[in-house]
């Protein structure tokens, strides 16, 4: 692979947690290559610190959690092929560029996907939301965009399904619906 293949490098990423009972170091000095068009498995025992790693890169650790040490160089391509690099570590997390990073360029599907899908809202309303955060289409637009991402998902009888709940689907369609939303 080439370094021009190269999409997110991070260098000695430190995330701690401040507690009143002392520091958890959650993730300490983790060096990692992610390429384009590559798949990358993050493997280990449950609280070793994936999760708390793929948020780092996101920055969407909850407090009294935060990065505290190392680089995430961001490979960003322009529409033009223009490379630029960002270091995601030094963004704040309410900044208008990790903002706009987060949903368009990277995204997380969580493990459970009703913790995530707002329950008093239709599967279509959710991703049109999503997809109007980050392209500029009107809600009509955005509902057909939403009817195509089930439908890349699999998922059966989609017009019914985006008029339906989350707590109308079954864990595997809710799965699926969070991966529309990516």
């Amino acid at each position: 692979m080439t370094q021009n293949d190269l999409l997110i490098e991070i260098k000695n990423l430190k995330t701690h947690f401040f507690t009143d009972e002392g520091i958890v170091r959650a993730v300490d000095g983790v060096d990692m290559e992610i390429y384009r068009n590559k798949t990358l498995c993050v493997v280990g025992e449950s609280g070793c610190g994936k999760s708390i790693t793929a948020r780092s890169i996101l920055q969407i650790v909850d407090p009294p959690g935060r990065v505290v040490e190392g680089e995430m160089l961001y490979h960003r391509r322009s529409e033009n092929g223009q490379e630029e690099v960002i270091d995601l570590a030094a963004l704040h997390p309410r900044s208008r560029l990790i903002r706009d990073i987060r949903g368009k360029d990277i995204s997380m599907i969580f493990q459970e996907p009703m913790t995530s899908l707002n329950p008093v809202m239709t599967i279509g309303g959710q991703i049109a939301e999503a997809v109007r955060l980050h392209q500029k289409v009107s809600r009509r637009a955005a509902l057909a965009r939403a009817a195509e991402m089930l439908d890349l998902v699999r998922i059966p009888d989609v017009r019914r399904r985006l008029s339906e709940y989350p707590h109308q689907l079954s864990g595997g369609m809710r799965q699926r619906v969070m991966i529309a939303m990516a």
